[in-house]
Order: structure tokens, then sequence, then C-alpha cells
């Protein structure tokens, strides 16, 4: 099972989830309450703008959609939209943070 650690800030808490794998970010955060914002699941607002600070491996890679828009609105090297994240199935850690 993948270990998802969302940081609320380069310094601040974080929270911890095991996930089952094959899951998006998005529902594990509505789920569990993790401090990621988001809005419209359709990648039309970036609100749920992220940076994978670790276990960039483990998530299944984006696609066209998700890569134009986060052009569109810059941001780390590491960035993706946890609207689209889907988390791939077996071990590994997942170290995110919101933009």
């Amino acid at each position: 099972m993948p270990k998802l650690i969302v940081l609320q800030s380069s310094i601040g808490p974080c929270k911890e989830v095991e996930a089952a794998g094959g899951e998006e970010l998005v529902d594990l955060a509505d789920e569990h309450w993790l401090p990621i914002p988001f809005s419209c699941r359709s990648v039309t607002c970036g609100t749920c703008h992220i940076e994978v600070l670790e276990g960039q491996e483990y998530l299944e890679p984006p696609e066209d959609e998700e890569i134009d828009l986060l052009q569109m609105i810059g941001g780390p090297a590491h960035s993706r939209l946890a609207c689209q994240v889907k988390l791939k199935a077996g071990a590994g850690m997942i170290k995110v943070r919101p933009v």
C-alpha cells in the first residue's frame, strides 16, 4: 500500500494516509480531510495545484489536459493537479504539498 503524506507548508504539520492504490488523490483528500484545496475536479481551475516532493514514480503520469493547465499556471517542476492524480498500486511513499 502506498503511504501518502500531505504537508500543509514547508515547515507546517502534515497528515498521513494509507492508500490502497488505484485511487484518485482528490477523493482521498475529500475522504480524509487532507489539506489540499480543490474545487472543479475537472482540470479547469487549478485550485488543487500541488508539488510532488517525493514518490512521483508511484503516481500515474499526467494526461494532456493536466499538462496543458499546468503549463498555463506554472509552478514547481514536479507540479500536478490533485484532481487528476491517480496513485499506482504497490508499496511506496508519496509526499505532496499544496502550491
